[in-house]
C-alpha cells in the first residue's frame, strides 16, 4: 500500500464510509477504488484515469486533491501528452490559406450583385407606395368616419367590461382566501433518537422537496431496502435538491452537520443531536399517507 492509498483509506474510515458508499458517491467501480488504496494502478485504463479517479475519491472523503498530488507526486503516474506532427500542421495551414484566397477573390463580385439588387428593390418599393397613395385618396373620408365609429364602439365595450371587473375580482379573492384557509402545512415530528440516527414522521404532504445547503459536507440518500437514491459532496455556494414525493421511507446521511441545513418543502429540520456533539448523523423519514 502506498502512502497516498493509506491517506485516502484513513480519510474514508474517518467519515465512516465503506468502499460501496464511496462507489455510490463517485460512480467509480469498487475494484478501481480498492486499487487506488493498494497502489495497484495496473488495472486502470490509463494514467489520465488514475489522476481523475484519485481526484474524485479525495473530494468524496473531504481531502484537497491538489495538496495530495503535490504531497504524494511519487505515488501518482505522470501523463504523457501526444505531439502533433509538424508536417501535418503545416500542410493543413497551407490548405486553409488557399481556401481563404479563393473566398476573398469572390467577395467583390458578390458585393456588386447585392448592391444592384438592393437598388432595384428600393425602387420597386417606392413605386408601389406611389401607386397606393393615388388609389387611396378618394376613399380617405369614408375610412376616417369608419375609424371613428369603431373607436367609439370599442370605448363603450371597454367601459362595460371595466364596470363588471370589480365584482369578479372580489369573488375570486374570496375563493382564494377560502382555499388558503383549508390548506394544512407540512408536519415533521421527531419520534425518536438512537445513537447517531434520528427518526422523523412526516404528515400533511403530497409532495416532498428536499433542499440541503452546507459549506462542506457529504450527502447520501437511501431507500428502506438500502438502495442508493442520490449521493454527492456539497460545498460553499452549492444547493442539493431531491424529490422524495414517491417514497414513504428514506434516509439522509449527513457527513458533516456543521453549518449544514436540511429543509423539506422549505421548512428546516432540526437535528436530533446537536451538530457540535456528533458530526456525522443519519435522518430517517417515515411518511404518513392519508
Amino acid at each position: 500500500m502506498t502512502e497516498l492509498g493509506k491517506r485516502l483509506r484513513e480519510a474514508r474510515e474517518e467519515k465512516g464510509y465503506s468502499l460501496e458508499e464511496v462507489q455510490s458517491l463517485t460512480k467509480i467501480q469498487k475494484r478501481y477504488l480498492q486499487g487506488i488504496e493498494e497502489g495497484n494502478y495496473s488495472m486502470m485504463p490509463g494514467s489520465f484515469y488514475v489522476r481523475a479517479f484519485i481526484k474524485q475519491y479525495a473530494e468524496a472523503v473531504g481531502l484537497d486533491p491538489n495538496e495530495l498530488f503535490e504531497a504524494y507526486s511519487n505515488d501518482i503516474p505522470l501523463n504523457h501528452e501526444e505531439q502533433i506532427p509538424v508536417h501535418l500542421t503545416r500542410a493543413q495551414t497551407k490548405k486553409t490559406g488557399n481556401s481563404s484566397s479563393t473566398m476573398f477573390s469572390f467577395l467583390p463580385t458578390a458585393i456588386v450583385v447585392v448592391f444592384i439588387v438592393g437598388i432595384l428593390f428600393v425602387a420597386w418599393v417606392l413605386f408601389q407606395n406611389i401607386l397606393s397613395e393615388n388609389n387611396d385618396v378618394p376613399n380617405g373620408t369614408d375610412e376616417t368616419e369608419e375609424s371613428v365609429d369603431i373607436d367609439q364602439q370599442n370605448e363603450a365595450v371597454n367601459g362595460e367590461e371595466s364596470a363588471e371587473e370589480p365584482a369578479q375580482s372580489d369573488e375570486e379573492q374570496n375563493e382564494e382566501n377560502t382555499e388558503a384557509e383549508t390548506e394544512e402545512s407540512i408536519s415533521i415530528e421527531n419520534i425518536g433518537v438512537e445513537g447517531p440516527t434520528t427518526t422523523y414522521q412526516i404528515s400533511n404532504a403530497d409532495e416532498l422537496e428536499i433542499t440541503i445547503t452546507s459549506p462542506d459536507t457529504w450527502i447520501g440518500i437511501t431507500d428502506e431496502a438500502g438502495g442508493s437514491l442520490a449521493g454527492q459532496p456539497v460545498g460553499e455556494g452549492d444547493t442539493f435538491t431531491f424529490d422524495a414525493s414517491e417514497y414513504d421511507w428514506f434516509r439522509i446521511r449527513v457527513g458533516s452537520t456543521a453549518g449544514t441545513e436540511v429543509q423539506i418543502n422549505g421548512e428546516a429540520v432540526e437535528y436530533g443531536i446537536p451538530a457540535n456533539e456528533v458530526t456525522t448523523q443519519n435522518m430517517i423519514f417515515e411518511v404518513e399517507n392519508e
